[in-house]
């Protein structure tokens, strides 16, 4: 890994440190949204926010319920950014004509289509027509 750093040994504690500039264990007690995320100094400066995450439910860094490591709750207890993808990925998943939850394979799909493309299409929708300033 040469050139590039870990602050831990998972995705949580990295990206921790690069959304907050702080390491996972310096946040605040509490909920998840106490923590000084970099989208609300860009939000308080006027900036459309987004965040999104390349899973759509069960295994999202900030929904992972995290009391047996760390005591804290998982998810967030109010929406954090203007565009916040997970209640369109939760309606997805919980439309079960869409997912044949028995196939392990077409977990990563919603009808036909992968999930990564719904995420990449939705980014570029809302950076297309909703973010301008």
């Amino acid at each position: 890994m040469y050139g590039y750093g870990r602050v831990g040994d998972n995705t949580y504690p990295n990206v921790m440190a690069l959304l907050t500039g702080r390491l996972a264990e310096e946040r605040p007690p509490g909920v998840i949204d106490l923590a000084p995320f970099l989208w609300k100094d860009f939000s308080a400066n006027g900036y459309r926010t987004l965040q999104v995450e390349d899973a759509f439910v069960d295994d999202q860094i900030f929904n992972i319920d995290l009391m047996d490591k760390t005591n804290i709750p998982g998810g967030f207890r109010s929406v954090p950014t203007d565009y916040y993808f997970r209640p369109l990925g939760v309606a997805m998943h919980a439309d079960h004509s869409l997912v044949d939850w028995r196939n392990k394979e077409s977990r990563r799909c919603t009808g036909p289509r992968l999930e990564d493309t719904i995420v990449l299409n939705w980014v570029s929708f809302a950076f297309e027509n909703n973010l301008s300033i």
